[in-house]
């Protein structure tokens, strides 16, 4: 059975993407965001479950969660229900996001920006750059061709609990850079276990391509980094990128 991106993967992604590196580097976002923007008030998108756009509002700010996929903004609800806060969450396309008030800060955080085609990037950037008040913070990072093209490419890898089984299979296409997902799932459901497929491709960028898609699109480059804020290696797997709009 075929399905959307995170339909089934949204009621796991936490369980299976938060440990203690997760927190510490989401607490390093968190700084660079009180550092540049603005004004309290911003928006997460790509938010997924909304792990960081909670962060965001336990530290103050006023912040609404932006992800194209339902199911993630579902599990986020709940979550943030659970937390006793309030967060409006919107089902959105970060190509074309449009706000009634601007905002001090935008974040793209773990990955949002490679689901995005070489070709919509500009549009993209111009999306948020109308959302942002003047002075205010664009913040996201992308995971590297490096990582797209060499650590990902051709590999397998699952897990298996009681409630969940996954594989997760990867193909690297080096003529349009882009990767390729196959996620297989097999749910415990009663005394069976239920399969479903999910598909998922996400696009290499290099820095230099968006740097320059940054300043054509109104924003300063304030820093180009890995995700701690150190140097770029030669085999970096994930880079951050802070901006200010003009």
């Amino acid at each position: 059975m075929g399905l959307l991106p995170y339909e089934v993967l949204s009621r796991y992604y936490q369980k299976l993407l938060y440990d203690g590196d997760y927190d510490c580097w989401t607490e390093y976002l968190l700084t660079l965001v009180e550092k540049y923007s603005p004004e309290k008030s911003g928006v997460d998108v790509g938010c997924g479950t909304g792990i960081f756009t909670r962060k965001l509002k336990k530290a103050g700010f006023n912040v609404s969660g932006v992800d194209i996929s339902q199911s993630m903004l579902t599990v986020a609800e709940t979550l943030t229900r659970k937390d006793k806060i309030k967060i409006d969450y919107i089902k959105g396309d970060m190509r074309s996001i449009a706000l009634f008030n601007k905002v001090g800060f935008i974040s793209v955080v773990n990955d949002g920006l490679n689901y995005v085609e070489g070709k919509f990037v500009k549009r993209t950037f111009k999306s948020f750059n109308k959302c942002l008040l003047k002075g205010g913070l664009l913040i996201f990072d992308l995971s590297t061709e490096y990582k797209l093209s060499a650590v990902l490419n051709g590999q397998m890898y699952g897990d298996d609990s009681e409630d969940l089984s996954y594989v997760w299979l990867s193909e690297y296409d080096k003529t349009v850079k882009k990767l390729d997902i196959n996620i297989s799932f097999f749910e415990k459901q009663g005394d069976v276990y239920k399969r479903y497929n999910e598909y998922q491709t996400q696009y290499a960028h290099s820095v230099e391509f968006i740097k320059n898609q940054l300043i054509d699109c109104g924003f300063n480059v304030v820093s180009i980094t890995n995700q701690f804020g150190k140097d770029i290696s030669e085999k970096e797997e994930r880079v951050l990128f802070v901006a200010i709009k003009k």
